[in-house]
């Protein structure tokens, strides 16, 4: 049985979390515990005052979550829990992750707002570095079962993990494999446009030989008659912005450690760009 731990910060817009989480323990007949964090830097005057801020803030954060758990179906929550805890919210999530042996970490856009923070500081970022286990940011109030799922490749170990959660998450799900390259020498003008289509022609083929033989040695036991390969010549963000657009997928699948370009989509303006205007549920994975 896996393990799904789904972290709210109690706002209305953590329904979107919720309802996502429970799709995904009924589909898989997974155990779901809803988790809450109580920054422990709002406690830090405590000792100043003579009811324990410590002790209201856990009791009326357990009310709530506890209203939110309560929602899903019998079957889900006699296969898991909700839990309040005290702490630093990275650290605190990250421990509950190895307690629990949770196989899957799902939060909600509105936790990494502003977007734009997303990897320089916040708790999102350092999840996604410290984290073992994929991480699905939900985006949207859709809860039907993933059918259209987009996956960037660079053939890394990174964009592997990747793609095997989606497998995992989205099980009957058509999955187009994404693979971005920079044409090679087009900014050389000795070089007509005939040669630069038989390069980029060239390239593609490599490319495709390249992503068969990835599947064949990395995902024996999985179905690839599902996955689709698509090879595309230009920048990252301008590719994958045009590959989402034209094919509208559900959830998004990214690696955070690449080895070419798909590495540099989660560094910097490429990311915050990108992702703050993503339509879709993102899947992380280092």
């Amino acid at each position: 049985m896996k393990t799904l731990l789904a972290a709210i910060d109690l706002e209305q817009e953590s329904m979107l979390v919720v309802n996502r989480a429970v799709e995904l323990a009924v589909r898989l007949k997974a155990s779901l515990h809803l988790v809450h964090v109580v920054d422990d830097a709002l406690t830090l005057y405590e000792p100043m005052v003579e009811i324990s801020v410590r002790h209201r803030l856990k009791k009326a954060a357990e009310m709530a979550l506890q209203g939110f758990f309560d929602l899903a179906p019998d079957d889900v929550k006699a296969r898991g829990g909700c839990h309040v805890l005290l702490g630093k919210p990275y650290q605190t999530l990250g421990k509950t992750v190895e307690a629990l042996k949770a196989d899957l970490l799902i939060v909600g856009r509105h936790h990494i707002e502003p977007l734009r923070d997303l990897f320089v500081g916040t708790t999102a970022e350092r999840l996604l570095r410290h984290c073992d286990i994929p991480l699905l940011m939900v985006s949207t109030d859709a809860t039907d079962t993933y059918e259209h799922v987009l996956a960037a490749t660079d053939f890394s170990r990174s964009s592997h993990h990747a793609l095997k959660a989606a497998l995992w998450l989205a099980p009957e799900a058509e999955i187009r494999l994404v693979h971005v390259f920079d044409p090679p020498f087009t900014g050389l003008v000795h070089h007509d446009q005939q040669d630069i289509d038989d390069m980029i022609r060239q390239q593609q083929e490599r490319i495709t030989r390249e992503i068969k033989t990835e599947m064949a040695h990395f995902m024996a036991e999985d179905d690839q008659s599902r996955i689709r390969p698509d090879i595309m010549a230009g920048g990252v963000q301008a590719c994958l912005n045009n590959a989402v657009a034209l094919h509208g997928p559900q959830l998004l699948v990214l690696g955070t450690h690449g080895r070419h370009g798909i590495g540099r989509l989660l560094i910097g303006s490429v990311a915050t760009s990108f992702l703050s205007t993503l339509p879709c549920d993102v899947l992380v994975a280092r």
